[in-house]
């Protein structure tokens, strides 16, 4: 046998483990592999809450918000009924709405409408109000979480 021949044997066992199959059981994922969808970075756009406390809403009537780069709210928005938030990763804060702010002399404060709130509301803004975390649902929601609370909204 030549020099070349057995060179050519050498490798061989090279050549098929490198064509062989990854052993997938107890295989560890890679430590920068994401374990699910990203979490949002806005609320912009109109959602559909789904569930509040992780019961699901059944009610007769459905609660919508509506959002923007920086406030989410319940409309009409002359009822009040909003939050400033800020995202960063999985994680959200939240604050009172630019109608709460303090208006600078010789502004008139923003018009506020008398209308019946629907049932729910107030515990959806207490949600807002503890929240701590926002993530992607596998259903392609939106769970925001935090103090024993929990919201659960999809995309309209």
């Amino acid at each position: 046998m030549n020099a070349t021949m057995r060179g050519a044997f050498a490798l061989l066992p090279l050549a098929l483990a490198a064509c062989a199959p990854a052993a997938e059981d107890g295989a560890a994922p890679p430590e920068n592999a994401q374990s699910g969808p990203e979490a949002p970075t806005t609320l912009a756009g109109g959602w559909r809450v789904a569930g509040i406390d992780g019961e699901e809403l059944d009610g007769p009537e459905g609660i919508g918000l509506l959002g923007d780069e920086d406030t989410i709210w319940w409309s009409p928005r002359c009822a009040g009924q909003e939050r400033a938030y800020r995202i960063s990763g999985g994680t959200i804060e939240t604050g009172a709405g630019p109608a709460a702010e303090a208006q600078p002399s010789g502004v008139p404060p923003p018009a506020v409408c008398t209308i019946g709130l629907p049932a729910g509301l107030e515990d959806v803004m207490r949600a807002l109000d503890a929240a701590e975390r926002i993530e992607r649902t596998p259903e392609n929601g939106v769970r925001i979480s935090g103090g024993g609370h929990s919201l659960l909204l999809f995309s309209q």
